[in-house]
């Protein structure tokens, strides 16, 4: 069966099919279309859904009537707290960046690595493809490792995890969440460390992270995805972006079992 795409709406379109399906009322649609325009008509309603949603039926989300103000409110709420986030996300990677650097630079250049493991960790940052560098021979690691992206340092922490667990620790001393732990429970939290980074910095609003995991059951399950909100936002916490995360985390509980309640439908 051939995919159905939708098709492009006006502004003055977006917010007639706002009203009608979704049960949106509007007091200024000037404003309204401003806000459309600049915060991204995708993401304010995926966002505002999580909210303002109070029963699914037949795939058909149901909601009570509510203002436009409030969607918008809710919105740039997550953004605030994604903003937020983004920021303590930018230090803890250049830290990790920094140590991972330093610390796997002084593995290769010393030579403290057998031949195979040498091998294998190359093979990691020659496949990273690294712009505006050479091709990686085995010298001035620290220079490839610290132009690496979150998503390929993450292979090489992974490495560390499999290989050389101490300098693992090394990298992320002070920071007990990624120490202690099986390793495929700390390989999963640098993953989901890596997507919400992915997910914030492209604009995704937060809630989307921690409404759309599934568990092994099918269901919808975010308490790991919590987990690392949880922890980014401990790095330097702000008691005002607590208030709004409690919000969310409550809007985001509700809707998955909204959700979770509908699957078999």
């Amino acid at each position: 069966m051939a995919k159905v795409y939708k098709e492009f709406k006006n502004l003055d379109d977006q917010l007639d099919y706002l009203h009608k399906e979704k049960n949106i009322y509007f007091q200024d649609r000037d404003l309204a279309k401003n806000i459309l325009l600049d915060y991204n008509y995708y993401n304010l309603v995926s966002s505002g859904k999580i909210k303002f949603v109070v029963d699914i039926s037949n795939n058909n989300h149901k909601y009570n009537p509510s203002q436009f103000e409030e969607w918008s409110r809710y919105f740039l709420d997550d953004c605030q707290v994604s903003e937020f986030l983004m920021n303590n996300l930018i230090e803890f990677e250049r830290i990790i960046n920094s140590r991972t650097s330093f610390y796997v630079g002084e593995l290769i250049e010393k030579e403290l690595l057998s031949k195979k493991q040498h091998n294998e960790i190359a093979e990691i940052i020659i496949n990273a493809k690294i712009e505006n560098l050479d091709d990686y021979i085995g010298k001035e690691t620290w220079k490839y490792i610290s132009k690496m992206t979150f998503g390929n340092l993450k292979n090489i922490l992974f490495w560390l995890l499999n290989s050389d667990k101490k300098t693992f620790n090394k990298i992320f001393s002070g920071y007990v969440f990624l120490q202690k732990g099986s390793i495929p429970q700390l390989k999963h939290r640098i993953s989901d460390i890596v997507l919400l980074r992915n997910y914030l910095f492209h604009f995704t609003p937060l809630t989307l992270f921690l409404v759309y995991a599934t568990g092994k059951n099918g269901n919808y399950y975010n308490r790991f995805r919590i987990k690392i909100v949880n922890f980014i936002y401990d790095l330097k916490p702000n008691q005002d972006i607590l208030r709004i995360m409690k919000t969310l985390t409550e809007c985001s509980n509700s809707f998955i079992k909204i959700k979770n309640s509908h699957l078999s439908d």
